[in-house]
């Protein structure tokens, strides 16, 4: 048995474009004299189809589009988004046709498929028990969507324990490039596991570079220890890096969130047919990975690097050291850095509107950030192209952004990625081999301390985020205890006085507990007009925690410390 798995790179709700894209996929596969050809999960429309059943619209495109491409290529089977020959087998947006069945089998040439129809890698190990009793020949996954990172991860270990149960090999149809910004992202990797060959594709690269056409055929008796996913026990785990979760490896994690980031940021430009990236580099640890990602992004696109601007905009406390780290980060990637001192415009600006230009106040702060904004969002203009923003999720969190300046971009690459973890990826980051150039300058940036830098200061690093506000591992612990783990704030300052225990006294924990949640409700105007971005961590304030009332008090909070 010869399986064909179609690569088909969609365009969100471009029908037409989409269905001539499978259609020649199925050419490809009949050229290839396969027996089947599996086609990516929401093949159709490239992003969350879910939106579209509720309509009705979903059952009758693909009901249609189905048929129409069975019918034009009557000499081999088609599997679908849940429909075998637009036929017998149907299974339509994770809605079973019998809601009392997990599995559906067909049989192709006597080979024995069983589809399980699931979107929780975790759930699918569960079926690990009862799948051998239906003695497939082969597996496939039908609908598994990774929406945030870690999930590839999760999916991977099931597949391995689904075939390693029955002895035969496993394949996931996740496919689609749609937008992460969307809940039902769909990474776009088909694997197939078995003891002697495992092709699931760790990155999108690997994906593009894999054989279409797998044999398959035979049982087999699985090699090695298999980690069971079901066993694993899911809980809140409180630690002082409790966003990167325990379940994974700090380089796994890490790797699986950059590449959602890249793909994210890719399905973005060639979506919306952008032709430039412009970025803001400050030299420190923000713009830094917003850089890496926007690099990865082009690279994966095939594009050249001189497509992204990278922009430094010195002002009234600008350090010579941060200077000298963005020229070495842009330079270590090949991208030209464009210097553009914004003090003159800052000092004519704050003139104009009769501030004193001197005095160190809100005004003399956010006139920078929105100097350093309207800058970025004319080169984009001017070039074709996006702003590319890059606030993290502790700033989100925080609201430690100005709103019309740094609040404001095309799309965020970083909003769902907080501080400490981005300290933790960057090292990971720069071992890959396409941005190990940059490793000594992100070293550099990783030796500094976050700062905004804002006020003169005779060329040195003065101003300290973490002396302004709390450590970022204490605020990023809060964010955890709030938004993931959604205890009350008196066991979010329970256990921070456990954690930090010896670090800081419980004093200090209630103090900051206070201040976070109250810049917490303040900052919510902030974050219901802050931009679009990839939505791929569970802390993620792009949805849901976003959408606390903008004129709320945090008395509510107050009451619990």
């Amino acid at each position: 048995m010869l399986i064909y798995l179609a690569k088909i790179k969609t365009k969100p709700m471009g029908i037409e474009e989409n269905f001539n894209a499978a259609d020649r996929e199925i050419k490809k596969a009949i050229a290839a004299n396969a027996d089947i050809v599996i086609l990516p999960c929401a093949f159709l429309t490239g992003y969350n189809i879910g939106i579209l059943a509720g309509a009705g619209y979903a059952e009758k495109l693909y009901g249609e589009k189905v048929e129409k491409l069975a019918k034009q290529n009557p000499d081999i089977p088609i599997l679908a988004d849940g429909m075998f020959d637009g036929d017998f087998y149907r299974i339509l947006y994770n809605v079973p046709a019998d809601e009392n069945e997990l599995f559906r089998d067909f049989e192709v040439k006597g080979v024995r498929f069983s589809v399980l129809d699931s979107s929780d890698a975790s759930y699918l190990s569960a079926a690990a028990t009862d799948l051998p009793n239906r003695n497939p020949d082969c597996i496939i996954l039908d609908a598994t969507k990774p929406a945030v990172a870690g999930s590839r991860l999760l999916l991977h270990r099931a597949m391995q324990e689904l075939s390693a149960a029955c002895g035969v090999p496993c394949i996931a149809d996740i496919g689609g490039w749609g937008d992460c910004s969307y809940p039902d992202f769909h990474m776009p990797v088909i694997g197939v596991v078995d003891d002697k060959k495992d092709i699931f594709t760790a990155t999108f690269k690997q994906y593009l570079q894999a054989e279409n056409c797998y044999k398959i055929g035979g049982k087999f008796a699985p090699t090695g220890d298999i980690e069971k996913v079901h066993d694993i026990e899911f809980k809140v785990e409180y630690n002082q890096n409790p966003l990167v979760p325990a379940e994974f490896s700090n380089r796994d994690y890490c790797l699986d969130l950059f590449e959602a980031q890249t793909l994210a940021l890719a399905a973005r430009l060639d979506n919306i047919n952008a032709k430039t990236a412009v970025i803001g580099l400050s030299g420190g640890l923000d713009s830094a990975l917003a850089l890496l990602v926007t690099a990865n992004a082009f690279d994966l696109l095939g594009r050249d690097r001189k497509g992204i601007y990278a922009v430094s905009m010195p002002g009234f406390g600008t350090s010579q050291t941060t200077r000298d780290l963005s020229k070495q980060l842009a330079d270590s990637l090949g991208i030209d850095l464009k210097v553009i001192d914004i003090t003159a415009a800052c000092k004519q600006a704050l003139k104009d509107i009769g501030h004193d230009g001197v005095t160190p106040d809100v005004t003399f702060d956010n006139v920078q950030a929105r100097m350093r904004t309207l800058n970025c969002l004319n080169i984009a203009n001017m070039t074709g192209g996006i702003m590319i923003g890059t606030g993290d999720l502790s700033e989100e969190a925080m609201g430690f952004a100005t709103y019309g300046g740094d609040r404001l971009a095309s799309y965020n690459v970083n909003s769902s990625v907080s501080k400490t973890v981005i300290r933790t990826m960057l090292p990971y980051v720069t071992r890959l081999e396409n941005l190990k150039a940059a490793k000594e300058a992100v070293k550099g940036i990783l030796n500094i301390p976050v700062s905004p830098e804002l006020i003169p200061h005779g060329g040195e690093i003065l101003q300290k985020t973490e002396d302004i506000l709390a450590p970022y591992k204490l605020i990023d612990f809060y964010i955890y205890c709030f938004v993931v783990a959604n205890v009350s704030p008196a066991v979010a300052l329970k256990k921070a006085q456990e954690v930090f225990a010896g670090e800081f006294t419980p004093e200090y924990l209630k103090e900051k507990a206070r201040m976070f949640y109250k810049k917490f409700v303040a900052g919510q105007f902030k974050r219901s007009a802050a931009p679009e971005g990839a939505d791929i961590t569970h802390g993620a304030l792009t949805r849901g925690m976003r959408y606390l009332p903008s004129d709320g008090s945090a008395e509510i909070f107050e009451e619990f410390l």
